[in-house]
């Protein structure tokens, strides 16, 4: 029988966490963000278009709580086909019984759905070396987010295209060796273009990689995006109220516990574990479970081992090219219904099935 989950980083927590978990409900929460930065042409996958770019945030969370998205006319894909994965977190909300909550931190499109709005300004793009405003300020706000959560765990994603970028550009500023490293919606991942733009953010602030460790949210503001302090501060506020959290993404969750372990030190991230895809952890043009490692040696790093490749839908069968791989959060959900259910994974990939078999008539729609 195949393994549900699997431990990447640091196991030993990680399979501590999976059995406090287990059998229980989590909250699951999702922050949505705009970053200038997806703008770039050829820079981000996260949806069919540069134009159609900063419509994904308020689509995803359409999709997830509405079962279609709204403000497009077809589910956000990548460019090639593959399917984005908001039909992943809603099937694997669903088998759970959990509820989604999105926090905006900056949108150009609000959804059409319920989204508590804690800031209204977009992020810019970081190669002018003015990214964020007002981080300390989002970090405090999401502190006062986090102790809100009544949960044993708190499940949080993101949706923000072009985020693996400003998460290349903050681990840098941070002092990590991540050019090359960080994972992405494309095969391969475009290091080549996501490094560019990270340096060139970095030569607008005046900074050399590392500078940033000493004003961390000043490094937020200048080459981040409007998603990191934001989260960074629930996971303070949750962790402090006495809840886990499970940081549900890949790289920009990696920037996250980053950005955390430099304003509060490695005991900050002690009821942290980043929670994603197989394809992401696997990747073989990524290192996202050796970055964890360089940020704390016990950053668990778990991986719902979902597998596509005999899905009926050739826009999820692309997932197995490491096309898209993870977003909105659907590696932590997929866990967190493993985990609730304790139901195999091949029903969870059959209820992804059934859920793309409404969402992947609409790609055939015209845009």
């Amino acid at each position: 029988m195949r393994a549900p989950i699997l431990f990447a980083a640091a196991p030993e927590p990680g399979r501590a966490f999976v059995e406090r978990w287990r059998g229980f409900r989590p909250s699951f929460w999702c922050v949505l963000a705009h970053t200038d930065t997806c703008l770039v042409p050829g820079l981000s996958a996260a949806g069919a278009s540069e134009e159609l770019r900063p419509l994904t945030p308020a689509a995803d969370a359409e999709v997830v709580n509405l079962g279609a998205p709204r403000c497009l006319p077809r589910l956000p894909s990548n460019p090639l086909g593959a399917a984005g994965p908001a039909g992943i977190t809603r099937a694997a909300l669903a088998m759970a019984g959990v509820d989604a909550m999105f926090v905006g931190a900056g949108l150009r499109v609000w959804p059409a759905t319920e989204c508590r709005r804690i800031s209204c300004e977009p992020g810019g793009n970081i190669e002018r070396g003015c990214a964020v405003r007002g981080a300390a300020e989002l970090f405090e706000l999401g502190q006062q987010l986090g102790r809100e959560c009544r949960e044993r765990y708190l499940v949080l994603g993101e949706s923000v295209p072009g985020g693996t970028t400003t998460a290349l550009a903050l681990l840098l500023a941070l002092g990590y060796a991540a050019e090359g490293r960080v994972s992405g919606s494309q095969a391969g991942n475009g290091h080549a273009l996501k490094i560019r733009v990270a340096r060139s953010a970095l030569n607008a602030t005046g900074w050399a990689p590392g500078d940033g460790r000493a004003d961390p949210l000043t490094a937020v503001c200048n080459v981040g995006d409007p998603m990191q302090p934001l989260a960074a501060g629930v996971v303070l506020g949750a962790t402090q109220a006495g809840c886990d959290v499970l940081l549900a993404g890949g790289s920009q969750m990696l920037a996250v516990a980053a950005l955390l372990q430099a304003l509060r030190g490695s005991q900050a991230l002690e009821r942290v574990a980043i929670g994603t895809t197989r394809w992401v952890v696997e990747d073989p043009a990524a290192d996202v479970p050796g970055l964890a490692a360089e940020i704390s040696g016990h950053l668990a790093v778990l991986a719902a081992n979902l597998d596509f490749s005999a899905s009926r839908h050739d826009a999820l069968r692309a997932y197995e090219g490491f096309l898209v791989k993870e977003g909105v959060g659907a590696g932590g959900a997929s866990i967190a219904a493993l985990l609730h259910t304790g139901q195999p994974i091949e029903q969870l990939e059959a209820a992804i099935d059934a859920t793309y078999d409404g969402l992947l008539g609409r790609l055939n729609a015209p845009v």
